[in-house]
């Protein structure tokens, strides 16, 4: 052991300095934001239209105290004579608020809060603040360590709020573009292309805020790709027929995920798993895409003009031989029948029986070993492979959870199964171990919180020296259904520290 001596002292805290509000500027780069912002106004619409609740009920606590938190400074790095928000970015926005309401320039935004912020301003027995105090770190990489830190955990808007799947998968990308993914350009793109279009960018948000992980798998599947005309490059993506050729089916796509399940009933990451469920998906859509017009031979195209049946129909003549596309054309006689446009009376054809687990499930941020133990997993059929599937199962659930708990800093993994995944689904939902609610209003990582138990996860590598047989393949599906939304928000929340 060192002598105490020859130990380093403590580095000491960033200096504390008290600011005019007016020196200090709003991050354009903020990790709440869908995209970089171009101005210090378009950071403050930003701030507005991604969290604009939330800075409401900041203020109101603000205004209603007279105080700010002082356990919690916010962090600011000094940039040509000025300063750069780099932690409290919603309170800079508050602050400007409470200066001057009347800051909301755009319309959409001043009719949502400017009633409710002249209210605030108004009720309030406080003068607004026009100086700030801040802890000065001197450069933005020391500043990342103790924001990176911060944000884990939430307490509603008055407090610090946490960041969703994408405001860090934007951290992430922050110094090093070559970690951007193909959903963060995605929702950039949309959000930069379409921010006139507030149907859409209200559709976004809500998307980004709950279905994050699903707009990846979207965009990742190189069919989806193909047909809408998505072009990915060094971080970046764009439109290949262009922003207003596209503007239709980003709308529908858009509308549509934002929707909590699709028409059937499911989940969308249970109605969109195979290669196929995205083609048929677009498919319905062919009069929607890009290319269905205006380039024969390109996505969605293929004599779209003359048949009017758009990528649909060019996927169903692709073989040559004029058969039907596979998930059945639709009834042209009006009549509601099954008859098809080749004349086909035939009933439709039965829905197959599942065979695989793990199909369409991305892990891009766990170790290329496990990626592969996933992939290889979900082409063994459940049914004639059953008591290697669940082993398998178990053993991915195993390693997941180690990885994840690890990258959070947790250096006493549990060595049970059961509690592994406790301790992972309280890490991304930390209020997981709450009371459930009615079946409808239960999150998935409560549901499969509750669920978990010792024997819930006892799989085939345990019955070998157990009295218990092997799970049967329903049961293989349950466990797969229980846990696959837990193994996508795990990699979506990864920590940051390495795996040792």
């Amino acid at each position: 052991m060192a002598s105490p001596s020859s130990k380093l002292p403590m580095r000491p805290p960033f200096p504390v300095e008290t600011l005019s509000l007016d020196l200090i500027d709003l991050d354009l780069r903020n990790s709440r934001f869908p995209r970089d912002a171009q101005s210090q106004t378009d950071a403050f619409e930003l701030m507005l239209s991604t969290a604009g609740d939330e800075c409401l009920d900041l203020l109101k606590d603000l205004t209603r105290t007279g105080e700010m938190n002082s356990s919690d400074l916010p962090i600011v790095v000094a940039r040509d004579g000025r300063y750069l928000m780099m932690e409290g970015n919603r309170r800079l926005t508050c602050l400007r608020l409470w200066n001057d309401p009347g800051l909301i320039e755009d319309e959409t935004l001043g009719n949502q809060y400017s009633t409710r912020v002249d209210r605030l301003v108004a009720d309030s027995a406080y003068a607004a603040p026009t100086e700030l105090r801040v802890a000065v770190a001197p450069s933005e990489s020391d500043a990342d360590v103790w924001i990176e830190r911060k944000h884990t955990g939430g307490a509603g808007g008055a407090g610090t709020v946490e960041w969703g799947a994408a405001m860090k998968d934007r951290r992430r990308a922050r110094n090093d573009p070559s970690k951007a993914s193909r959903s963060m350009a995605f929702v950039e793109l949309v959000s930069s292309e379409y921010e006139d279009e507030p149907d859409i960018l209200k559709a976004l948000e809500t998307v980004r805020n709950a279905r994050y992980t699903f707009i990846q798998r979207f965009v990742d599947r190189s069919v989806v790709r193909e047909l809408i005309g998505l072009d990915f490059s060094a971080g970046k993506m764009s439109f290949q027929y262009g922003a207003e050729a596209s503007k239709p089916i980003m709308r529908q796509v858009i509308g549509d995920f934002a929707r909590p399940k699709a028409e059937s009933g499911k989940t969308w990451a249970r109605e969109l798993d195979t290669v196929e469920d995205f083609r048929d998906y677009l498919n319905k859509y062919a009069h929607l895409l890009p290319g269905a017009s205006s380039a024969p031979g390109q996505p969605g195209g293929a004599g779209a003009t003359n048949n009017g049946s758009g990528a649909a129909g060019a996927a169903s003549n692709s073989g040559g031989n004029g058969s039907a596309q596979p998930s059945g054309a639709q009834s042209t006689n009006g009549g509601g029948g099954s008859q098809t446009e080749s004349g086909d009376s035939r009933p439709p054809r039965p829905t197959p029986v599942r065979e695989h687990i793990f199909r369409g499930l991305v892990l891009d941020k766990f170790t290329p070993r496990i990626q592969e133990m996933v992939r290889q997993t979900s082409l063994l059929n459940v049914q004639r492979q059953n008591e290697t599937v669940s082993v398998m199962l178990r053993v991915i659930l195993d390693l997941t959870a180690y990885q994840f708990l690890k990258s959070h800093g947790h250096q006493n993994v549990p060595k049970d199964l059961d509690k592994r995944i406790k301790d992972a689904i309280k890490v991304i939902d930390p209020h997981a171990s709450d009371a459930l609610g009615t079946a409808e209003a239960t999150p998935p990582l409560r549901k499969a919180f509750h669920s978990t138990t010792a024997d819930g996860v006892r799989l085939v590598q345990y019955a070998v020296h157990d009295i218990h047989s092997g799970r049967t393949p329903a049961e293989v599906f349950t466990l797969s259904d229980r846990y696959t939304p837990v193994l996508e928000e795990m990699n979506a929340n990864m920590g940051s520290h390495p795996i040792q």
